[in-house]
């Protein structure tokens, strides 16, 4: 398949045979690419960073780390990961975090996104998983969570392996009200290989 251009701010949707990889490029450098992920067999299962993070054993997910569904099976195995930095914890934007965080109404957002690009498979707001955020610098001092710049820099890369077949989607987080993305948002891009 062709590199799949994710404009800024907004996401794409993709199938994944088992043994096929999606690749995501971080374009332009500190761009948060959100990731979602359901098994294409039955939609009920779905990516899970909490079965993950129990499995894995820490914050950070790193190449050679398998994500988990909500059924604990393994989904995807992380093969190249350029930057080492990615976030477990943080739920997607949705409206309502940029209406009552930043009194922003109609801002686009990663769940909104999430929706757009999931309609042929009819996916519905409340099924939709808490994703993995790649590229997404988060600091936990002494508990606290503290946002900071991604630190990903112009062409790096996150590749995934599918473990089994899958329905994916990513959003270029739009999330320009704080650092993550530098205060502004930027392109990614995308190839199942």
């Amino acid at each position: 398949m062709a590199l799949i251009h994710i404009p800024a701010g907004t996401g794409h949707a993709v199938t994944l045979r088992a043994g096929q990889s999606l690749r995501i490029v971080n374009v332009e450098g500190g761009q948060v690419a959100d990731f979602i992920a359901f098994n294409a067999g039955d939609m009920n299962e779905a990516l899970s960073t909490v079965h993950t993070l129990v499995s894995i054993g820490r914050l950070f997910p790193t190449k050679g780390d398998a994500l988990r569904t909500n059924r604990r099976r393994k989904m995807v195995e992380i093969t190249r990961d350029d930057t080492g930095r990615h976030d477990l914890l943080i739920a997607a934007c949705d409206p309502w975090r940029y209406e009552y965080d930043f009194g922003v109404r109609g801002h686009r957002s990663c769940s909104d996104n999430f929706l757009d690009v999931l309609r042929e498979w009819r996916i519905e707001r409340h099924q939709l998983p808490h994703p993995i955020n790649f590229f997404q610098n988060m600091r936990y001092p002494e508990g606290r969570v503290e946002f900071d710049r991604s630190l990903a820099k112009p062409g790096d890369v996150v590749e995934l392996r599918a473990l089994m077949d899958l329905v994916a989607a990513v959003s270029a987080c739009p999330m320009d009200l704080n650092p993550i993305s530098n205060f502004r948002t930027h392109d990614l891009a995308i190839e199942v290989v």
